[in-house]
């Protein structure tokens, strides 16, 4: 889908499985369940929808990922304990639309946890984590490399430091505090609540947006405001964000892009006559 002058896609880079009740929150089991179906292990199907935005601005070619994914270099029992589908999944889903690893010139990073941001690196030769894409930069919030940095022991399990640190080292990784314009028509701004640092991605051109939303809203189920995951940090806070977004969205043609969702990455979105929040499917 074409947004001015670039051409936004999907690419995945592959499936996986996190506790149902940890996904939904307080709401009851018998309530999403229905819409989202654990499996016998409490299970439900996530996905990591990471956004490909590609263009041309003032001569200059950029190939943008937003998100890589939980990686390839952790360990089989981390792969068996969240279900991770096979490695390799995003290069070859990178390949399928013609991008190489070498190709990306910037990797926007919403956040730091493992699932986001497990792919920025990758293992070399003699086992050690090197940048994924050797001629990109990456982006993420000042405030989450900070947490990242110190994290607090309820959030320490998704910092997992081999996804960031050879960034910092290679002297890769780059930080905004706030609200800033990446490229034109390309913007990031803070969300917290589901932690602090959290970043949402906004693209725009030619007369509409999408908004990348994250963890803020994890998947089109998430839409009804009050419906947070158990890891969200400070849920009023969420809620509050959540709603500025639903808000400006809501009875327009632009479009929210949900990282997590299996199978309805983005929608417009309406309100019924219960005042629910509604998602019509968009294909990206």
């Amino acid at each position: 889908m074409q947004f001015g002058p670039w051409d936004v896609q999907f690419v995945s880079a592959g499936s996986f499985r996190l506790d149902g009740g940890a996904m939904y929150g307080t709401v009851p089991k018998a309530v999403w369940n229905r819409v989202h179906p654990a499996d016998t292990d409490n299970q439900i199907l996530m996905d990591t929808q990471c956004l490909l935005i590609r263009g041309e601005v003032d001569g200059k070619k950029h190939v943008i990922l937003v998100e890589n994914g939980n990686g390839d270099k952790e360990s089989d029992d981390f792969m068996a304990r969240f279900k991770l589908a096979t490695r390799g999944t995003l290069d070859a889903n990178l390949a399928k639309v013609g991008v190489q690893p070498g190709d990306i010139t910037l990797c926007i990073l919403t956040h730091l946890h493992f699932d986001h941001a497990g792919g920025s690196t990758r293992l070399g030769s003699d086992g050690q984590a090197v940048p994924s894409f050797p001629n990109a930069r990456y982006l993420v919030q000042v405030q989450d490399l900070a947490d990242a940095k110190k994290p607090h022991l309820r959030v320490k399990a998704s910092y997992l430091p081999p996804n960031w640190e050879p960034l910092e080292a290679a002297g890769v990784l780059d930080t905004v505090n706030g609200a800033a314009e990446v490229l034109p028509g390309i913007s990031v701004r803070p969300a917290p609540g589901h932690i602090k640092g959290l970043q949402i991605v906004v693209v725009e051109g030619g007369g509409r947006k999408l908004f990348f939303v994250s963890d803020l809203i994890p998947t089109s189920r998430h839409i009804q405001p009050a419906w947070c995951m158990g890891y969200d940090l400070d849920v009023v806070t969420c809620v509050d964000e959540r709603l500025k977004v639903l808000q400006e969205l809501t009875g327009t043609a632009d479009l929210c892009a949900f990282y997590h969702d299996p199978d309805t990455p983005a929608g417009t979105l309406s309100r019924d006559a219960k005042g629910r929040y509604v998602l019509t499917p968009v294909a990206v």
